[in-house]
């Protein structure tokens, strides 16, 4: 399986959503050292997180910690069914909109 580089701050708990998938799917991902200005010259938005795959780079964290569970299936992280994603996508959006810090 490819290694994914991912670029965020230290100890950003956005990043640990995309951490625990990883583990989780027993994917190598590895944090690069915190350069600010590496991460504006690789995100589109030139915020963290923001994930290096071989086909270019994804941002925003959450789409980060799909990208992560959806390369295996077996585990069914992201639901195996239409409905469970729609549950996960709830609680996802849930702890976004209503549990995270701004």
């Amino acid at each position: 399986m490819a290694s994914y580089t991912l670029h965020t701050p230290p100890g950003s708990f956005r990043a640990f959503k995309a951490l625990i998938a990883a583990e989780y799917n027993s994917v190598d991902v590895t944090v690069a050292d915190w350069d600010a200005s590496v991460v504006k010259s690789v995100s589109p938005t030139g915020k963290a997180p923001a994930l290096e795959t071989k086909n270019g780079v994804i941002f925003e964290s959450n789409a980060i910690a799909r990208f992560i569970a959806g390369l295996r299936t077996d585990t069914e992280l992201l639901g195996g069914t239409v409905y469970d994603r729609a549950v996960i996508d709830s609680w996802v959006d849930f702890a976004a909109n209503d549990v995270e810090l701004p």
